[in-house]
């Protein structure tokens, strides 16, 4: 059997807020490309660590991104 190179729960940092630096917040290279902003990370289910905005399972965060355009399923009723 193959090994998966994200297991679920494997902890990956997207990127850091940097209060002192002229930047405030910066990505770290491994965020999916298509990711623009934090806002859109959290939607895709990041979440804030302290100063660090983090996965712990970048396939399913990846497969988020990828279909955040198919929107939400209207229900019939």
């Amino acid at each position: 059997m193959a090994k998966r190179e994200d297991p679920p729960g494997e902890r990956v940092v997207l990127g850091r807020k940097t209060p002192d630096g002229m930047v405030r917040f910066q990505w770290t290279g491994v965020e999916p490309e298509g990711l623009d902003s934090t806002d859109f990370a959290l939607s895709c289910g990041a979440v804030w660590e302290g100063d660090e905005l983090v996965t712990h399972n970048l396939l399913a965060f990846e497969h988020n991104i990828r279909h955040s355009i198919d929107g939400f399923l209207e229900d019939s009723d």
